[in-house]
């Protein structure tokens, strides 16, 4: 008994037939074919960010962008291979090359673009410097095949620098920049980060060469000044590069000069504290003298206030002393006049009724204001005595 053969949904046999003919059924299917050979066969997808590589049986290759699928027959394709498409960003291009007749040709792709090659193109393969992952640029460290057209940075240290008294110092520095023109850098270099280095080290030795260690450390804010960098900015403009700013980050010494910075760093340091404190002691005693002198002012200002109000509360009690005297003596002249004024009206009344005044005046004097007595006798001889 033959039984029919099942092909599920999603899979696909491959059918000899005894007249030497061969059928691609796909499922889902049930075949009766006693006398067929069939052999099962499987099938590649590419989605929408791939592209699948054919390569035939006769040698050529096709490209075919996803989505996609294709059955894969042994007898016309040797491999089917999946694979991903380049998607571009904005501030992202590649530099793709295209042999055809014997010529090689070269294209620029800026993005944002999702770029599926055609069997004779491939892809430039930058190799540059590039950081090992201890601090150090390295040859072809750096391999990628989409190029940054923004600006970027690039941290490097100049080795092996010395001044002019021989001490021997590294250079850290910062990088900004720009590629500009990528057809100029195509043509002009294989490596535009080696040639950085190269002329940021000449410009760095050539700069710390005009002066000994202490010059150096008190000039070196110009190496944050972009005129420092006359072989870097010209070799980068000749690559199709802009250089928009370097930074110094500072320097590294051997271990013995360090050893020997760092002390003059802390005996520089104790003596500006040593300074400082002092200053501040002087200013305190300053402080302290000149507050003594103001509350010494502001007492004897007090104390002159006080006397002064003394001499003002004298001044006025004596004035109103004054005052009262003169009132008193005013009071006691009207009175005196008051009683001559009485007594001349009393005379002349008394003159009016023909009284003898003289009688009068003498009858009111009962105290004389003298008195006379004449002693004497025979045997003795006369004397006056004038009481007192």
């Amino acid at each position: 008994m033959i039984i029919p053969k099942t092909i599920p949904d999603g899979q696909a046999v491959i059918r000899w037939n005894r007249n030497g003919t061969r059928d691609i059924i796909t499922g889902p299917v049930t075949l009766f074919a006693p006398f067929a050979k069939i052999k099962p066969i499987h099938q590649v997808t590419a989605n929408e960010s791939e592209y699948l590589v054919i390569n035939f049986c006769d040698g050529h290759t096709e490209h075919r962008a996803g989505p996609c699928a294709q059955w894969f027959d042994p007898l016309l394709h040797q491999n089917i291979t999946p694979r991903k498409a380049t998607a571009l960003d904005a501030h992202e291009a590649i530099v793709i090359y295209n042999e055809a007749d014997g010529e090689v040709t070269h294209r620029i792709l800026h993005g944002p673009a999702i770029y599926i090659p055609t069997p004779t193109e491939n892809l430039h393969q930058f190799r540059w410097h590039g950081d090992n992952g201890k601090g150090r640029k390295v040859p072809r460290a750096l391999q990628f095949e989409k190029l940054r057209v923004i600006p970027d940075q690039m941290y490097f240290d100049v080795d092996g620098v010395r001044t002019a008294d021989e001490a021997l110092i590294t250079a850290k520095l910062m990088v900004f920049f720009e590629l500009i023109d990528i057809e100029k850098m195509l043509q002009e270099t294989h490596d535009p980060i080696a040639d950085f280095i190269n002329a940021l080290t000449a410009d760095v030795i050539k700069f710390a060469g005009k002066f000994d260690f202490e010059a150096f450390k008190t000039r070196a804010s110009q190496l944050n000044k972009l005129e420092t960098y006359q072989a870097l900015t010209k070799g980068a403009e000749r690559i199709g590069y802009r250089i928009s700013k370097v930074v110094y980050r500072g320097y590294a010494a051997t271990d013995k000069l360090q050893a020997m910075h760092d002390n003059a760093i802390e005996t520089r340091t104790r003596l500006v504290l040593e300074t400082e404190i002092e200053h501040q002691q002087q200013e305190l005693t300053d402080l302290k003298q000149t507050r003594e002198h103001e509350r010494a002012a502001e007492q004897r200002q007090e104390e002159e206030r006080t006397q002064q109000h003394l001499l003002d509360q004298t001044k006025k009690q004596h004035q109103q002393d004054l005052a009262f005297k003169k009132e008193l003596q005013a009071n006691e002249k009207a009175h005196q006049e008051e009683l001559l004024h009485l007594q001349q009206e009393e005379w002349n009344h008394l003159k009016t009724l023909g009284t003898d005044l003289t009688a009068v005046l003498v009858a009111k004097e009962h105290n004389p204001d003298k008195t006379i007595r004449l002693d004497g006798n025979a045997q003795h001889p006369l004397h006056l005595h004038e009481a007192i």
